[in-house]
């Protein structure tokens, strides 16, 4: 199996099929990321291949240093869907019988098939404080922004910023010690 670090400098240079092989890889998670994201099918959709267009077009400014191809791609998902809730200026709605707004319900960012992933980031994310992950699940599956977790929370912007940081950074080294992506 060809690494994602070829693969994003295939697409790079042009090649669709490297870009079909991303698809093939991340399109179900992404998905499902801004299934959660978004709240509804049709939209979720329209992102995801919004997301791979995007993908196609900034290849080039892939930075390896950055992190891994999948979390370039999430990335990419992350800031059209946010954009998305921003233009509408509304947060997710309920996605059949999910309360997205429920801290402790499972977000449904992985297929049965594979709970490795599903366990890791369950490990990953009960490392961190409960204040420090639900700042981090709201920041990142549900669009509010620094300011409106501070005033949410009734915290200092510093504060906010320092544990969203803090919280990222944590999940990183428990998933780098343990998850190496794609061959890379």
């Amino acid at each position: 199996m060809e690494p994602d670090s070829d693969l994003i400098r295939q697409v790079a240079q042009g090649d669709e099929t490297a870009l079909e092989e991303l698809y093939r890889r991340y399109g179900g998670k992404v998905y499902a990321l801004l299934l959660h994201v978004l709240g509804g099918r049709e939209e979720a959709e329209e992102v995801l291949q919004d997301s791979f267009v995007q993908l196609y077009k900034e290849a080039r400014r892939y930075d390896p240093q950055r992190g891994g191809v999948s979390t370039f791609l999430f990335t990419v998902a992350r800031n059209l869907a946010l954009s998305r809730l921003r233009a509408r200026r509304a947060r997710p709605q309920k996605v059949q019988d999910h309360d997205l707004h429920d801290p402790e319900q499972e977000l449904g960012l992985w297929h049965e098939h594979d709970p490795t992933d599903r366990v890791l980031v369950q490990r990953a994310l009960a490392q961190l404080s409960p204040e420090d992950r639900r700042l981090l699940e709201e920041s990142f599956y549900w669009g509010y922004s620094h300011s409106e977790l501070a005033e949410r929370h009734a915290m200092p912007l510093g504060t906010v910023k320092t544990r969203v940081r803090r919280a990222l950074l944590r999940l990183r080294e428990f998933l780098e010690g343990r998850v190496r992506e794609g061959g890379e």
